[in-house]
């Protein structure tokens, strides 16, 4: 392997280069949100921290957070970042905070009392949710590098694979992955799962692995999916995976042709599915528990509680939030929609490349030395196919990427119709294949399409706004200003 240079040859130690280029891009953000005027448009966070002293001068209340502590502590504490750390505090008590992570907020009040503690009980808790989500990013960061090097069968320098671990940094989410948000540990949890099913994958590939390890892959994918599902109740979609490969297997069994090999591989499936959807059963019950169960017998019941399928996320989501298929299309949203547009072209984009298999024949290509300037009609480099006959390990790549793309089809098509639909911005960030299709592009030459038109430059810009709009959204979030 060549000597390591960071600047010019990175890939050459991807899991040092990406560490480096980790740390740098946070200080960054973190310098950002330092730098912010405390404590922005909305005094939420500061009551929280500081309390309700009416006696104290807005400027005695504002020049207290004094230390750059106090001021990430305030910075980063903005939206929903508010229920997370609070409920960790003191539990769940309204029914709307059951929106927000069961799982997460435990974590918080885990690691929090591990914590040193400070004259400000809630600060543990708020360094507790900051100190999860930088870690779980940089494993993310990590575990997104392994997945497509899998995925593809590459070797561990591969560029591609280090530019799509570059690109989850630089993540449009910005901040949101390094305040208490359940972003960074649900990217961790997804692409670990997502991973595992690789493995999986390459592992039917190796005659001499024994059956049980692959299965183990299987069911330990379900049980990280599981896990991200319990953070963000989107996680459900990447049980997606799992419904196609049953549904390939169903007509050998319904036919009566399928072995004691596919049957194995079907029932681990099945339970890798049982466990996702456990993931988003789970807390569901226990709010079920908390609202429905004492409350069915003494006549307070919840209107949600007597539905056939009792869901409290549902519930919260329509009645305290007003969503629901098309609800959000109004005039007043329409800069929102904008705002969000990019990134639902970007995963609409690279979903139907996946699915339609032109997002392999880019990793397959390579550039044409006849054809190394760009065309005079259409702009745009051209490639030529490798050569030789499609392998077997061509034919797994091609099945994983169609089905890392359903679950990131399904929720760039519900975003838009059922969602606040500026939030695609923050929960694309645990979806990996955009960023493979990006980095394809920028590494192999190949366009982007926008408009069905092939756009040789359009991988660049999008590295532009991913940028820009992780900085501008970076101020604004620490400022308490929309979007979030």
């Amino acid at each position: 392997m060549s000597a390591w240079k960071p600047f010019s040859q990175p890939s050459n130690d991807p899991i040092k280069s990406l560490v480096i280029i980790f740390v740098l891009w946070k200080f960054v953000l973190v310098l950002l949100a330092i730098a912010s005027p405390v404590p922005g448009y909305d005094t939420s966070t500061l009551i929280l921290i500081r309390g309700h002293d009416l006696n104290l001068s807005r400027r005695t209340f504002y020049s207290e957070f004094h230390t750059i502590r106090e001021r990430l502590s305030l910075s980063l504490v903005r939206w929903d970042a508010i229920y997370f750390v609070k409920t960790a505090e003191r539990g769940y008590v309204n029914e709307q905070e059951w929106a927000f992570s069961w799982v997460f907020t435990r974590l918080i009040a885990f690691f929090a009392f591990y914590l040193p503690s400070s004259k400000n009980a809630l600060e543990s808790y708020i360094w507790a949710g900051l100190l999860i989500s930088l870690v779980s990013h940089l494993l993310s960061v990590l575990v997104l590098h392994r997945l497509f090097i899998t995925v593809r069968k590459d070797t561990p320098n591969s560029k591609v694979a280090f530019v799509a671990a570059v690109l989850h940094i630089i993540s449009p989410a910005g901040l949101f992955l390094s305040a208490p948000y359940g972003e960074s540990l649900f990217s961790l949890f997804n692409f670990s799962g997502m991973l595992l099913y690789a493995k999986y994958q390459r592992a039917q590939q190796d005659r001499s692995s024994r059956h049980a390890l692959k299965e183990c892959y299987l069911v330990g994918s379900g049980c990280c999916f599981a896990m991200a599902t319990s953070l963000r109740s989107n996680g459900l979609l990447s049980g997606l995976i799992f419904a196609y490969d049953v549904a390939t297997l169903l007509p050998s069994l319904l036919g009566f042709r399928l072995d004691l090999i596919g049957f194995r591989r079907l029932l681990a499936t099945v339970i890798a599915g049982l466990l996702t959807a456990i993931g988003f059963l789970g807390p569901q019950w226990l709010a079920y528990e908390e609202f429905c169960g004492v409350a069915m017998s003494n006549g307070h019941v919840r209107p949600w509680c007597t539905k056939l399928f009792p869901s409290i996320y549902s519930w919260v989501q329509v009645h305290y939030w007003d969503l629901g298929f098309l609800r959000y299309w109004t005039l007043s949203n329409v800069p929102l929609f904008l705002i969000a547009a990019p990134m639902l072209w970007l995963l609409v984009q690279s979903s139907f490349t996946a699915l339609t298999d032109q997002l392999q024949a880019q990793i397959l290509s390579t550039p044409s030395p006849s054809t190394s300037s760009p065309s005079r009609n259409s702009g745009v480099r051209q490639t030529t196919l490798r050569p030789g006959k499609e392998t077997e390990s061509d034919d797994i790549e091609r099945g994983c990427l169609r089905r890392l793309a359903l679950p990131q089809l399904v929720l760039a098509l519900t975003t838009f119709t059922s969602f606040h639909v500026q939030i695609i911005n923050r929960i694309s960030s645990g979806y990996p294949l955009w960023y493979l299709a990006i980095a394809i592009s920028l590494v192999k030459g190949t366009p982007l399409y926008v408009f069905g038109k092939a756009q040789s430059s359009a991988s660049s810009w999008v590295v532009h706004w991913m940028i820009s709009y992780a900085i501008i959204q970076g101020g604004l979030f620490a400022s308490f200003l929309p979007p979030a």
